[in-house]
């Protein structure tokens, strides 16, 4: 197929749609922490399912998964709602480890 002759002498244009000149800003300084401590929780709900499954490889992946994000979460700056939400999620991947490591003992 040939491209007509009035469109090949012309490169293709970008039409503006929607401007404004002022600087945008972004959508949500919340977002970033929000996402990671989702993963988080989504991490969390794998060990759950994992030992449910009796998965064992796969929960200890996990956990060092669910760490990884932690550190990743308490590496970056958080406002009031982010602290508490790390120190919340802190606290809960602490106490699913020791109770994980206690049903580990008690098993073997």
């Amino acid at each position: 197929m040939s491209v007509p002759a009035s469109q090949a002498r012309h490169p293709p244009h970008l039409r503006l749609v929607r401007s404004s000149l002022q600087p945008v800003s972004p959508a949500d300084p919340d977002a970033g922490w929000r996402r990671v401590a989702t993963a988080i929780l989504t991490s969390t709900w794998n060990v759950s399912r994992f030992l449910h499954e009796q998965r064992w490889g796969r929960v200890h992946e996990e956990i060092s998964e669910r760490r990884e994000l932690l550190g990743f979460m308490r590496a970056m700056q958080l406002d009031a709602n982010g602290r508490a939400a790390l120190r919340a999620l802190d606290e809960a991947a602490l106490e699913s480890e020791r109770a994980i490591a206690s049903m580990m003992g008690e098993s073997r």
